[in-house]
C-alpha cells in the first residue's frame, strides 16, 4: 500500500510539480527585502514575461490553427504565411511584460489571506485540468489535448480567482478615507519603504490606484459632495484591478504547463502533431 501511495504521490508531483514550484516561487518573490526585490525586478520582470507569454502565444496559435485548418488546405502558401510571425509573437510579448508587472507588484502588496484564493485557485486548475484531460481523451486528437485543455481552464480559474479576490477586498480592513481630500489620503496611505526605485515607483502607483478606489466608494456614500457615478468607478476599479490581477496568475501557471510540456515533449508526439 506504501509504495502505491508513493507511486500516486510521485504521478502527481510530475504532472503538477512545475506549478507548485511556480507558485512556491511567486511567494517567495513577496517576501523579498526592498532592496533585494528591487535588484531582480528586471529579471523576475523579463521571466515571468516569457512564462505567460508561453500560454498566451500557444493559445494564440492554437486558435489561428484552427482557423486556417478550416477555410485553407494544408499545401496552400497562405497556410504558412497566416500561420502567425512577428506581429503576433510581439503582441503577445508586450502582453506578457504587462500581466508580468501588474503580477509582480501586486504580489508584494498582497494580503497573506489573500495567498489562500490563489493556493485555491491553483489546486481548482489541476484538478480541472485532470478531468478535461480524462473526457477530451475520447474526442480530441491526443497531441491537441495539454494545449485545448489549458486554453478552456484560463476563463474558469481566473473568474473564480477575481471573485474571490473580490470578496476579500471587501471583507479585510480597509484603510478609512472618509472626510479626506484625495491629495491627502494619498499622502497618509502611500508607503515609501521602497524608496525611489522603480519597482517603489510602481508599488506606489498600484497603491495610490487601490486607495482611489476605496477612497472613492467610502466618500460617495457619505458625502454629498461626490457625485454617485463615483461609487461606479470605484466598483469598475476594483473589478478590473482584481480580474486584471487574477488573469496574470491564471496566464503564468497556464504558461509554466505550457513550456514544461514543450520541453519535455516526446519526438513521437512532435510526428503526431504535424500530420
Amino acid at each position: 500500500m506504501s509504495e502505491r501511495r508513493y507511486a500516486a504521490w510521485r504521478g502527481i508531483f510530475y504532472r503538477h510539480g512545475h506549478i507548485a514550484l511556480a507558485v512556491v516561487g511567486l511567494l517567495a518573490w513577496s517576501r523579498l527585502g526592498p532592496g533585494l526585490a528591487s535588484v531582480l525586478l528586471l529579471p523576475a520582470w523579463a521571466f515571468a514575461g516569457q512564462l505567460i507569454f508561453a500560454g498566451s502565444f500557444e493559445a494564440a496559435r492554437l486558435r489561428r490553427g484552427a482557423w486556417l485548418g478550416q477555410y485553407l488546405h494544408a499545401s496552400s502558401p497562405w497556410h504558412r504565411r497566416l500561420r502567425g510571425g512577428l506581429f503576433m509573437i510581439l503582441s503577445h510579448q508586450l502582453l506578457g511584460l504587462l500581466l508580468a508587472l501588474l503580477l509582480l507588484v501586486q504580489l508584494r502588496l498582497l494580503s497573506p489571506v489573500a495567498w489562500l484564493a490563489l493556493l485555491l485557485a491553483t489546486l481548482t486548475l489541476g484538478w480541472l485540468q485532470a478531468i478535461l484531460r480524462r473526457r477530451m481523451a475520447r474526442h480530441v486528437v491526443a497531441a491537441y489535448i495539454p494545449s485545448l485543455t489549458r486554453r478552456l481552464l484560463v476563463w474558469p480559474v481566473g473568474g473564480l480567482l477575481a471573485l474571490l479576490l473580490m470578496f476579500l477586498a471587501l471583507w479585510l480592513p480597509q484603510p478609512y478615507l472618509v472626510g479626506l481630500a484625495w491629495e491627502e489620503a494619498l499622502l497618509r496611505h502611500v508607503s515609501t519603504a521602497s524608496g525611489g526605485t522603480l519597482l517603489g515607483f510602481f508599488e506606489r502607483l498600484a497603491q495610490a490606484v487601490e486607495l482611489t478606489q476605496y477612497w472613492a466608494m467610502q466618500n460617495a456614500v457619505t458625502r454629498a459632495g461626490i457625485d454617485d457615478w463615483m461609487v461606479l468607478i470605484g466598483w469598475l476599479v476594483l473589478l478590473l484591478s482584481q480580474s486584471a490581477f487574477a488573469w496574470a496568475f491564471v496566464r503564468l501557471l497556464v504558461g509554466v504547463d505550457a513550456l514544461c510540456g514543450r520541453l519535455t515533449q516526446r519526438p513521437e508526439s512532435g510526428r503526431e502533431e504535424s500530420t
